[in-house]
């Protein structure tokens, strides 16, 4: 496994050295982003991750824009196919990473903390690989850095997609890059304040070790949740948020609070009356899908 990532590697750095020279070759430009691609899906696979819950890259043989899209926590890449389908038939190439989170470890309560603990163990045992999710939000936002900036190199022209915890990232990473516009979907900026929210934020109070044991990911979500918060800035790039009414996870305050802090014209703020959380799946799925296309394509 080592020599094999090791020559992928090499591969990647002796691109870049040669776009040093010739930056607007787009043979070698395509070629960057597919080793980037097949170094991460080198690791995923041996990892064991299945094959539709790994980084996927569908790019167009001509010059294009392209679309970075980012998952939410809960899930992997494959909940963004269907918007991935859509850029791509749009004549966009399309990126989506993995990010490096491990959903089993959501919320799994007393009881399923230790039998993850347990079948963790049993997979080590069985399979002898060693996972790399950290459960880390710097180690996503790292990571989405460099998928990035290897985006940037193939295109210009790039445009960021987040659900959810994948919108956090997102925002934080028009920030620092300069990308053409950003679309959020049921951004997570407030969570909705229920039960077991107040329940979490307590216990997160009185046990904060414990808790992250219990809780990693979405300890960590809602670590770069408060940053990303406290952070903002007005936000001069186009950007487009789409959230709907009935949303069970994120609160309509986080859709204000960006309307707020928006300053581009462009940008625009769309509620869905009804589709939940997951807008980029079930009935609402091809509404949503077309707002973003449009907006996408008249940036």
């Amino acid at each position: 496994m080592s020599k094999t990532l090791e020559r992928i590697n090499q591969s990647i750095w002796e691109l870049q050295q040669r776009l040093g020279s010739v930056p607007d070759d787009l043979d070698l430009r395509k070629n960057l982003l597919k080793f980037f691609h097949e170094s991460r899906v080198f690791v995923e696979r041996n990892e064991g991750v299945p094959e539709k819950e790994r980084s996927f890259l569908m790019m167009q043989e001509q010059e294009a824009g392209c679309c970075f899209l980012i998952h939410g926590a809960g899930g992997s890449p494959d909940e963004m196919r269907s918007i991935a389908d859509n850029l791509f038939g749009q004549g966009y190439t399309v990126y989506g990473i993995r990010l490096s989170l491990d959903p089993g470890s959501i919320d799994s309560g007393f009881g399923g903390f230790f039998r993850n603990r347990i079948g963790s163990r049993k997979r080590r045992r069985n399979n002898g690989n060693h996972s790399r999710a950290s459960s880390s939000w710097s180690v996503c936002l790292a990571e989405s850095k460099i998928a990035l900036e290897t985006i940037l190199t193939y295109s210009k022209s790039v445009f960021l997609v987040g659900l959810s915890f994948g919108g956090t990232i997102a925002l934080n990473l028009m920030k620092k890059y300069k990308v053409k516009g950003t679309v959020l979907i049921a951004p997570a900026l407030f969570p909705v304040k229920g039960r077991r929210y107040l329940f979490f934020k307590l216990s997160q109070m009185l046990l904060p070790s414990f808790v992250k044991q219990i809780a990693p990911v979405k300890t960590t979500m809602m670590e770069l949740i408060d940053r990303t918060r406290f952070d903002i800035q007005p936000i001069d790039d186009p950007l487009l948020v789409v959230q709907a009414v009935d949303d069970p996870v994120v609160s309509q305050r986080g859709f204000n609070f960006l309307k707020r802090h928006s300053r581009n014209p462009r940008s625009k703020f769309v509620w869905i009356r009804d589709g939940g959380h997951l807008l980029v799946q079930g009935e609402r799925a091809e509404e949503v899908l077309k707002i973003c296309s449009d907006f996408i394509r008249d940036i």
